[in-house]
Order: C-alpha cells, then sequence, then structure tokens
C-alpha cells in the first residue's frame, strides 16, 4: 500500500532546529467551561520536527464513543475511527456515505437506503439494524439529542431504515451528518466502527483497516495517540509536532490560537450571534423600534473581534448556503443613517434639541437602554460597546451590562433588560424554533427540561406557523418559503438581529498536509485524499 510520507533527514532537523520560532503568549483557558467565550487564545507556532510520524492528539478523562464525545481531540480521532451517515460540507449541501439514498414525499416519513460496500472493522457488513441502533442512540445522547428531538420513532427491515418525524422537515436528511457505530457495541470503551483506522490492541494507536473502501489511498498506515490535557502541554506537543494537528474553536474555553507558521483551515459552523429584545419593555415592545435597530448594528466587525474565525450575515442561515437572500440580508446592512431615519418614522427624535432622542409618552421621555451581554465573550461584549458608541453617536443612550453567566440568565429570565446579546448553535437546517417559539410559563421552573430559548416575552404565534412552512418546503419552494420568514421576522416584526456566524480551525504545520477539507461534522474528511510529508 502507497503512503504519501518523506522522513525527516538529519540535515533538515539541524537546519529546523537553528530556524526554529517561538510563539508569543496569549491569555488561555482549559476546557472544562461548558459555555463558548472569545478568549484571545495562546500563539502556537511550529519549532522543530520531534518525530517521522503522524500524531493525534487525546484525553482520557473524556469518552472516545463518537456518538458522546465531547472533548475536541477525541473527536478528531472519531472522524478517523467512524463514518458519518451522510456528509456535509461548507455549503451545507448533503453528500451521500453510509446512507447512499433516500426519500420523503411529506417531511414527515423517511426512507433511509444504505450503500454497498461498508464493513465495520469486526469483518460485519453495515446493516440497517446498525444505522436504527445509532439513532436510537444519538436521540438520547447529549451531543446530539438537540437536533433529533423532532424523531417519533425509528424502524428497519432489511434494506431501509423507517424514521417518522413529529412534523414536517424536507431537510432533515442534513441532520444525519453523525458516526455510525455497530449495534451492541454503545457500552464499549470503543465501539466497532467502519472508518478508515481500526484501534490496535492496546489503544495506542490507529491503523489502517484494509476493509474501507478508499483503504489503499490512505496516506499513513498508522496514526498515533498521544496524551496531552492542558493548554499549555497541547501547545508545546504541537510546536514540537509531538502531535501534528490541532481542532480549535476560535471562540471557545480551548482557543489556542496560532502562528504565521501554522496553516489555519476554517470551515462553516451553525453558532449564530444575535439579538433580540424584551417586548414588554418600554421600546422594545414597538415593532418600529426594533426593525430601526436592525440597521444599527456593524455585523463585518464580529469577523475582527474573533480574527478572521467568522462571517457576518443579517439572517439566520449560512451565507454560503444556496437559499440565502442575498439580496434581503443587503437591505438590513448597517447604516446609522438609515437607523436614525427609521427611528424617526418610529416617533423616537430630539423633540428638546438637547443632542439626545427622546420618544413621546405625554412629553418628551429621555431614554436609556439596557443592554445585556455575558461577560464570559470578549467578542460578544466588544459588538455591545460598539454598538452602544454608535448609538451615542446618534444621540440615543445604551447602557451595556456585562454580565457573569449566572447573572445574565437571571436577568433574561426576570427580564430585566431591554435587549441582550446571545449566541445559539443553530440544527444543520437552520431551524429557529427554540429562538422563536412562544415560551411556556413552566420553561423556568426549577428542575424543568426545555430546550425554548426565546427570553423575548413575544406571544406571537405566526413565527411558528412561518418556520414550519420553511421547514415543510420542498427544494423547488424552500427560497422563497425561507425569504418570506426572514421578511416577517426582520422587516415587518424585527423580532430578532443576527450578527454572524462563527468559524471553527483546524490547524496543521505549514506544508506539511495537502488536501484537507474540513466542514463542521467531519474535520477530517476525506482523509483518503491527503497527503501527508513529515519533513
Amino acid at each position: 500500500m502507497k503512503r504519501n510520507i518523506k522522513t525527516l533527514s538529519a540535515l533538515l532537523l539541524c537546519l529546523a532546529m537553528v530556524l526554529s520560532v517561538s510563539g508569543c503568549g496569549r491569555k488561555n483557558k482549559d476546557d472544562s467551561q461548558s459555555f463558548m467565550d472569545s478568549t484571545p487564545g495562546k500563539e502556537i507556532s511550529r519549532t522543530v520536527g520531534a518525530d517521522e510520524v503522524f500524531s493525534l492528539n487525546s484525553n482520557s478523562n473524556y469518552s472516545l464513543n463518537p456518538l458522546i464525545a465531547t472533548n475536541h481531540a477525541n473527536q478528531l480521532i472519531c472522524c478517523l475511527v467512524y463514518e458519518n451517515l451522510v456528509e456535509l460540507n461548507n455549503t451545507f449541501t448533503v453528500t451521500p456515505n453510509v446512507i447512499e439514498t433516500w426519500e420523503s414525499e411529506d417531511g414527515i416519513s423517511w426512507k433511509l437506503h444504505l450503500a454497498e460496500g461498508h464493513v465495520f472493522h469486526d469483518g460485519s457488513p453495515v446493516t440497517c439494524k446498525d444505522v436504527r441502533n445509532t439513532l436510537e442512540r444519538a436521540i438520547v445522547s447529549d451531543r446530539y439529542s438537540g437536533r433529533f428531538s423532532s424523531i417519533l420513532g425509528v424502524s428497519h427491515d432489511e434494506n431501509t431504515v423507517y424514521v417518522t418525524l413529529g412534523k414536517a422537515d424536507m431537510q432533515f436528511i442534513k441532520l444525519l451528518n453523525i458516526p455510525l457505530i455497530k449495534s451492541g457495541t454503545y457500552q464499549d470503551a470503543h465501539p466497532i466502527g467502519s472508518g478508515p483506522y481500526t484501534y490496535n490492541e492496546d489503544g495506542s494507536a490507529i491503523v489502517a483497516y484494509s476493509g474501507y473502501p478508499g483503504y489503499d489511498s490512505l496516506p499513513v498506515d498508522t496514526v498515533y495517540i498521544k496524551e496531552y490535557q492542558t493548554a499549555d502541554s497541547i501547545i508545546s506537543a504541537f510546536e514540537d509536532s509531538y502531535i501534528d494537528i490541532i481542532l480549535n474553536d476560535p471562540s471557545g474555553t480551548t482557543n489556542l490560537g496560532f502562528a504565521s507558521t501554522n496553516e489555519v483551515h476554517s470551515f462553516a459552523t451553525t453558532n449564530m450571534h444575535y439579538v433580540a429584545f424584551n417586548e414588554e419593555s418600554v421600546l422594545g415592545r414597538y415593532p418600529q423600534f426594533r426593525i430601526a435597530m436592525q440597521f444599527a448594528f456593524d455585523r463585518e466587525y464580529l469577523p475582527e473581534l474573533l480574527n478572521g474565525n467568522a462571517v457576518a450575515s443579517a439572517l439566520p442561515m449560512y451565507p454560503t448556503c444556496a437559499e440565502y437572500p442575498k439580496q434581503t440580508a443587503d437591505y438590513l446592512e448597517y447604516d446609522l443613517e438609515t437607523c436614525k431615519r427609521a427611528l424617526e418614522n418610529a416617533g423616537v427624535q430630539d423633540y428638546d434639541e438637547d443632542g439626545r432622542l427622546e420618544f413621546m409618552s405625554g412629553s418628551p421621555q429621555e431614554i436609556a437602554l439596557s443592554f445585556i451581554v455575558n461577560s464570559d465573550s470578549s467578542a460578544k461584549a466588544g459588538m455591545a460597546r460598539r454598538f452602544a458608541e454608535d448609538m451615542d453617536s446618534i444621540g440615543l443612550t445604551v447602557n451595556v451590562s456585562e454580565l457573569p453567566w449566572d447573572d445574565y440568565i437571571k436577568a433574561l429570565k426576570e427580564g430585566d433588560f431591554d435587549m441582550y446579546y446571545s449566541e445559539v448553535r443553530l440544527r444543520n437546517n437552520f431551524d429557529l424554533t427554540e429562538l422563536l417559539q412562544v415560551r411556556d410559563e413552566d420553561d423556568d421552573e426549577e428542575g424543568s427540561v426545555t430546550t425554548n430559548i426565546n427570553f423575548t416575552r413575544s406571544k406571537d404565534a405566526n413565527f411558528e406557523t412561518y418556520i414550519n412552512d420553511y421547514l415543510a418546503a420542498g427544494d423547488a419552494s424552500r427560497s422563497h418559503a425561507f425569504q418570506t420568514l426572514c421578511e416577517y421576522v426582520f422587516s415587518t416584526t424585527g423580532s430578532l438581529i443576527i450578527i454572524g456566524f462563527e468559524q471553527q480551525e483546524l490547524i496543521s504545520h505549514r506544508g506539511v498536509i495537502r488536501g484537507i477539507d474540513a466542514n463542521l461534522g467531519n474535520p477530517l474528511y476525506g482523509f483518503e485524499n491527503w497527503e501527508i510529508e513529515l519533513s
């Protein structure tokens, strides 16, 4: 089997030692926190190739079961041991994999058909039973349960997996970029997979699996597994090439940063930044005021705050998607003059000519908007401060409160705000249900379990209708349905302001790897097409 590896000669090793560079330190955090922040990260650089093998990091404090693996390092290993049912690229287009074809007439009843030739590492063929078991496990797993909350049931026969949903979703197939495991092995430390690599006997490495369809093209015979748990030790191991690739979340608690001696491969995510209103507050109750605020946020500032690892978007869909209505997005772009005119049309003006805007309630009333944001995120706080500065320039007073997480959640639940800045990880079909569904009175009770994160206090039941129409729309009508949804949410009610989407990074040493095509569900996608040169 041909492998595209070139080893490091002694001369090049010495030269690399002479020319090595070191990274400058920045603040970093461990990954014990469960919520994202936007720390600048600690810069990492390549110094000297420490060995002549390809290695990934791991963390034994976390699971290597791909359905529950939450650690970034372990997730990378899982990408090589397990296959996804389908793949989803950076335009959120589905590519068949284990599931080769699918069909649904109504978006509720789905038939999934398997491709031939996929074999587990124990030599057994992948069956419909394995796919059904994987889905049933994913439905109740912490990692994937949110995306599958609409599944009512899963069954199978010899040739087909049947899935029934609680409501129509013609994009359900986009949710199935999840790893497949063999039925009956879920409780194992290393459930049996069907990916390009399988664990060796002691788990110190994963080795190329001869039953994998792309076996002859795999770039290395063995991927060694190392273990570094602290941020500093991971950085040092990467600098010295003891590990060769890192998955990094630039806005997260595990942000490591990067240096010019590395190659950074950014890929799209569904992590969306947005602003919403307390629609029971003095000004937040008025759609005209909320719509005026659509023009008040410089969305292009978000990528700047995240060092390029974000894309601005005025709408709740990643801009590379085919259904993204660019004309509608362009209409909502940042423009303070448009914002000021819209405020005037909403009755917010400088009535007493003191340079500050007021609203009329019997007589001119001073405005001081309360805008809350989680203080753990420097990017979110930066966007809020920038907004306050822009509003001050047109005479509107905004008081930004940067609150610790517990205080932030308390303020949301109690309605102690006019506006709030937040982030949500949308599903791959860009479903806004949890953001806009009417909150039940029991949602905030102690011990309640809910995915509803709508703190606007809106009672608008029309949102659900527009969202469901979009999800139920087929290929021919989906663009129109999404645009109709956007026109209602942003141009009619103004209930949300979308800021943009984050990106994540796959970091490798410069010149070592060619062919990387990372995506959200599989950062190591197409590994058999990689060329690896350890020199």
